[in-house]
């Protein structure tokens, strides 16, 4: 048996140049299967954000920062509900909702590792 715990970082921005990003920043559970899905993001926003050269790196940075953010969490909140079905009886009434919707295989289907339809609030 091994535990399966999730993790939400604050701030992507640990520095004035330094920033974490894919599984550093954000971590969730297995089954969403978006580990690469979003570390492929991150580096692409960064990569963009830089691009437009070192004049103002830390402006880039918390522009960076404040698009990715809002995906780390939500791909999170995307494996909790993914995998809602396997605690219901210690969940709330949406809990035990989403629990009932993922116990059907392509609910579960339709929202593993894709970026479709998750809920990124802004």
């Amino acid at each position: 048996m091994q535990a399966i715990l999730d993790f939400e970082t604050p701030t992507m921005v640990l520095g004035e140049r330094t920033v974490i990003l894919g599984d550093a920043a954000f971590v969730a559970r297995p089954h969403v299967g978006m580990g690469i899905t979003k570390a492929a993001g991150d580096a692409l926003a960064l990569a963009r954000a830089l691009s437009g050269g070192a004049a103002n790196i830390a402006s880039a940075l918390r522009s960076f920062e404040a698009q990715r953010l809002p995906v780390g969490t939500a791909v999170v909140r995307r494996a909790r509900n993914l995998g809602s079905y396997m605690g219901t009886q210690l969940g709330d009434a949406r809990q035990r909702e989403l629990a009932e919707r993922h116990r059907q295989p392509e609910a579960v289907m339709a929202e593993t590792a894709v970026t479709a339809g998750l809920e990124v609030l802004a």
